[in-house]
């Protein structure tokens, strides 16, 4: 099995990039979803990418590496590590099944600064602040009952409810 590498694109360029890869013969996925947009005027449903300025792609050597760099929009791979970023074919499946059960999906990024949820667990309901981010935990500081807690949580098990009220200078973290 062919793994799977991301590209980081300019901003609200996605479609349009897998598009171009795709009249190349690159094998590309760009999800997307259909969401309700308001205008000052007007609603109107659009169809966006759910991970803005990322599209997937698969290639087999090095000159389709590099005719997918050199395509307009294209901004670079997504690398860990000083190489580009592999993504096995059964996360990208996990996406394409998640999209296709639920119609309101949406990725933001959990930065230090926002405040985030529990959502599974022992500490289920518990809310507090992201302090910060190491690989696939999250360091959350909960305040209560007069006493201070540091857990260390799955990413996956946190929902951010409020951002950072600094908006977070120099933080971001692009999951």
């Amino acid at each position: 099995m062919e793994n799977w590498f991301a590209i980081y694109t300019k901003s609200r360029t996605e479609k349009k990039v897998a598009e171009r890869l795709s009249e190349k013969g690159v094998e590309v996925y760009c999800p997307t979803q259909t969401v309700l947009r308001q205008w000052t005027d007007r609603k109107k449903k659009v169809n966006v990418a759910v991970f803005s300025s990322y599209v997937f792609v698969k290639f087999k050597n090095d000159t389709e590496r590099l005719s997918i760099l050199q395509t307009p929009g294209v901004v670079s791979f997504v690398r860990h590590l000083g190489k580009d970023a592999k993504i096995r074919p059964k996360e990208i499946e996990a996406i394409k099944k998640l999209l296709g059960e639920f119609e309101d999906v949406s990725v933001e990024p959990i930065i230090p600064g926002d405040t985030v949820q529990i959502e599974h667990g022992g500490m289920k309901g518990q809310e507090g602040l992201v302090r910060n981010i190491q690989g696939n935990k999250v360091i959350i500081y909960i305040e209560s009952l007069g006493l201070s807690l540091t857990a260390e949580v799955s990413k996956a098990k946190v929902k951010k409810i409020r951002e950072g009220v600094e908006g977070n200078k120099g933080l971001r973290h692009h999951f």
